[in-house]
């Protein structure tokens, strides 16, 4: 191969690179840096603390807003995220159990739980709550 040739071949490779160089630069700023997460992943993130603090297995209770009613899907949705999070403890839409997590929206007292027989056991913030059912004994 002649150098001219050679010459011409390496300046046709080096232009190829750098514009499949430049093409990878373009895609890389296209998408965002850091993904945000979805809604899963957020809902599951308040539950963290409180998982840490459970036994590997059980069940445990589950309560949310007072004034929330049965039928509401977002509360039915939060409650299967809140299943979800807390596997494999067994998570039961009752707060017939002796602990029952608290998903409230709407600040609860203390004064309040121990009107309705329960104690705050932890409170993890965002609305998460550990209780203890006092007549659950």
């Amino acid at each position: 191969m002649t150098p001219r040739l050679l010459g011409a071949v390496l300046f046709v490779s080096a232009v190829s690179l750098l514009s499949v160089g430049r093409f990878f630069f373009q895609i890389a700023d296209f998408y965002p840096k850091a993904p945000s997460p979805d809604g899963v992943t957020d809902f599951d993130r308040r539950f963290q603390a409180l998982r840490s603090m459970l036994p590997p297995k059980g069940i445990i209770g589950y309560m949310t807003d007072p004034d929330t009613p049965a039928n509401d899907t977002n509360a039915q949705a939060e409650y299967y995220l809140t299943q979800y999070a807390l596997a494999p403890i067994v998570v039961v839409n009752s707060p017939d159990q002796r602990f029952v997590v608290g998903n409230f929206h709407n600040a609860v007292t203390t004064g309040s739980l121990r009107d309705r027989g329960f104690k705050l056991v932890r409170e993890f913030g965002n609305g998460i709550a550990l209780l203890e059912n006092e007549k659950a004994h």
